[in-house]
């Protein structure tokens, strides 16, 4: 008889690892400290003009889960999702027109040659791109535990060298000549932190953040916006018998031997409470849940760990729907996702996030991921009384809150609106930097991924196991005590991939034989 299970947190990794536990025959409850369950998919309002504004303050777009964690969920039921079949559009500042990102590959090598130059080798790159990807995708399904010699022997060590533990800006120049494809094929790695392009195992993220199968490999939209996932998720869980408490604080994790374990917890302010667990699986910040065991070796782990973001987000208001310039006059270029990019080659890339970093500067100039929200609503049948825009911004310092900064946020407003053909039509807009990601979801220094996807830090080694071969999202020295949030492998991203892979591990190990 599987035993009794405790998940700390309900993000949607937690929120996935209760499903697929309490289906498997366990008895699952679910602490989370919020008075709403959800984590990183979640909603805030602004007042402009004496009327107030949804947005989504954390993730805007889905688009890393697997399409299995969608389906055996029960999401599949609950939602209406959409992704835009126009290829992305990408901006460089300066240029007179933008780039097509296709699908086809004949027609995007023919696009990237006429518009940035690009003589490289296009149809091999994402020829191997797609090997790495269905490799990643294969361990995922069978819930193995990433190694390089599964690597090697299913992709070889050359592809291997080049893909996973290599550097990324070695991977670029073997495939591409252009500054401008090596920067769009290189915003990947910097995305969420500031790797350097010349690390080992900064290639990986490029296969890595291609992995979702969702939408095959591409983002998406979700009718009722992003935090609609967790709602449904939260119903989901409830049907199948999820103990689900909120605004739980969790004081402490204790362990009398291996196998008993006790959570001790506080639910609005009232007497402190025990619960007794066969296991106890932590989907939060990886500094809590260090501090919640007080394990000296993965509190000091945990403590040594790189974890910055130099990520944010504008969302802007606009009064009318947004008219994009360089229309391709196809469908849904209105919804396609959208780039601007400032910097003009790899150099220039790293030395904005590094220089947000260190905190030389509060913002330097990088790129902006496009997420036109407003327009995926209209798609998906609803009738939003305004626009929304949500820009995924590079490079912002860690020190202060957005609202401390109305000069950079004019300056990221202005690179935006030079590409809108109404910007009078803005009502106004909201800026998010790491340190309000931090205040907000605890994100230990304002990384969308709790800790960068950098050397040390991905793929075998992207985990708190004392025998990660043996048991991968064990954390600490305890077997039965797990971790599978976004600082876990693969990542965040509202994917569930790490929850999934977390359950799989746990029934693995409470039925051997099987």
């Amino acid at each position: 008889m599987p035993g009794k299970v405790v998940v700390i947190g309900a993000g949607i990794n937690g929120l996935v690892a209760a499903n697929y536990l309490q289906r498997d025959g366990f008895s699952v409850t679910l602490l989370e400290k919020q008075d709403t369950v959800g984590g990183a998919c979640a909603m805030d309002t602004v007042t402009f003009a004496g009327a107030k504004y949804q947005y989504a303050c954390g993730a805007s777009v889905l688009g890393f889960m697997q399409d299995f964690v969608f389906q055996e969920t029960g999401l599949s039921r609950k939602l209406t999702v959409f992704a835009p079949q126009h290829p992305p559009v990408v901006f460089f500042e300066g240029d007179a027109s933008p780039c097509y990102m296709y699908d086809d590959i004949d027609l995007l090598a023919q696009e990237l040659q006429a518009k940035w130059g690009e003589t490289g080798d296009v149809a091999a790159y994402y020829a191997d791109l797609d090997r790495v990807v269905q490799f990643l995708c294969q361990g995922y399904r069978k819930a193995q535990v990433p190694t390089l010699e599964s690597a090697n022997k299913h992709l070889g060590c050359e592809t291997v060298q080049l893909w996973i533990s290599g550097s990324a800006r070695d991977l670029l120049n073997k495939y591409f000549t252009s500054d401008a494809m090596k920067v769009f094929a290189a915003m990947d790695v910097v995305e969420s932190g500031p790797v350097p392009l010349d690390s080992p195992y900064s290639a990986f993220t490029i296969p890595l953040m291609a992995s979702g199968t969702i939408f095959g490999g591409k983002w998406g939209f979700v009718r009722g916006r992003i935090w609609s996932i967790s709602q449904a998720m939260h119903e989901l869980n409830r049907e199948l018998g999820v103990e689900i408490l909120t605004s739980a604080q969790v004081l402490d994790v204790s362990a009398d031997s291996l196998s008993n374990l006790s959570v001790r917890y506080r639910r609005h302010n009232s007497s402190e409470q025990t619960l007794a667990a066969d296991y106890v699986v932590f989907a939060t910040d990886p500094v809590s849940a260090a501090a919640m065991i007080g394990q000296t070796k993965v509190v000091q782990a945990t403590a040594e760990k790189r974890m910055l973001g130099t990520s944010g987000k504008l969302v802007l208001f606009f009064k009318q729907p947004v008219v994009w310039k360089g229309d391709s006059f196809q469908s849904e270029f209105d919804v396609a996702f959208k780039f601007v990019v400032s910097a003009q080659n790899l150099d220039e890339l790293e030395a904005g996030s590094q220089a947000a970093a260190s905190g030389e500067t509060d913002y330097a100039p990088g790129f902006c991921e496009i997420y036109c929200e407003g327009a995926a609503m209209r798609h998906l049948g609803e009738s939003p009384t305004f626009d929304i825009v949500s820009a995924f911004v590079k490079n912002l310092a860690f020190a202060k809150r957005g609202d401390e900064l109305p000069a950079v946020q004019r300056i990221i407003e202005g690179k935006i609106l030079g590409f809108i053909e109404n910007a009078q039509d803005l009502i106004g807009s909201v800026l998010l930097t790491p340190k309000d990601l931090q205040l907000r979801f605890d994100f230990p220094e304002g990384n969308i991924d709790h800790i960068e996807l950098c050397h040390g830090q991905t793929f075998f080694t992207r985990n708190w196991s004392s025998d990660p071969a043996a048991r991968f999202y064990q954390f600490g020295d305890n077997e039965r005590i797990m971790y599978c949030a976004a600082g876990s492998y693969p990542c965040g991203s509202i994917a569930g991939t790490p929850g999934y892979m977390c359950a799989s591990q746990i029934s693995k190990m409470q039925r051997p034989a099987q």
